[in-house]
């Protein structure tokens, strides 16, 4: 900023230099256009399934329809299909890990090396869970209309919750590839003991 000014008492004449400003600007809104585009493309879409604080039952009782609960455990996966005909769909049916994954912290090198260190998780069998949902699916008879609930045990990592996720999203497919089942529900694992789960891990 550069000023000069014409005898005693005269007026300043000052010139701002925005060319930084422009190119932080133009910076800032290349950013905010990024973010924008790979958040809506990373993004699962869920519900929230949450307890019923209604205490007055209805008047006419509600059709029961079969919905499919998910708990991921630290021992692997429960799963029912809850108001199933046949009871013993009813009853969780255990997945258990198939052992454990090492991820690198850190971009790994030419040589393959992970200059951050391996950390390590535990495995879930995703085709398995695919393979129990789809079973599940046609034994409740609804296709795509079936409700799909997914719960977390406090000690699961976040990853393996959006990895369930995204099996369930792709247990159930159309020819072009998209999921035919509505966005699946996340809630609380407690709110799964009244449909069957009397223990977790």
């Amino acid at each position: 900023m550069g000023g000069a000014a014409s005898g005693k008492g005269g007026v300043a004449d000052a010139s701002l230099n925005v060319v930084p400003f422009i190119d932080l600007l133009i910076c800032l809104i290349c950013f905010l256009v990024i973010s924008a585009a790979w958040t809506s493309l990373s993004r699962i879409d869920v519900d929230q399934a949450l307890p019923k604080a209604s205490k007055t039952p209805p008047k006419d009782k509600p059709e029961k329809k079969a919905e499919i609960n998910v708990a991921i455990t630290p021992t692997g996966y429960l799963v029912n299909l809850f108001n199933a005909e046949n009871a013993e769909l009813g009853q969780p049916k255990r997945i258990p890990t198939t052992g454990d994954m090492k991820i690198c912290q850190g971009k790994t090198g030419k040589d393959g090396a992970c200059p951050g260190g391996y950390q390590t998780f535990k495995k879930y069998d995703k085709d398995k869970l695919k393979e129990t949902l789809a079973g599940f699916m046609k034994e409740g008879k609804l296709a795509d209309k079936i409700k799909v609930m997914v719960a977390a045990h406090d000690k699961v990592q976040y990853l393996h919750l959006i990895g369930t996720l995204d099996s369930v999203l792709h247990s159930c497919e159309d020819e072009a590839g998209k999921s035919c089942l509505k966005n699946p529900s996340v809630g609380d694992i407690n709110l799964l003991r009244a449909k069957g789960f009397t223990a977790f891990d």
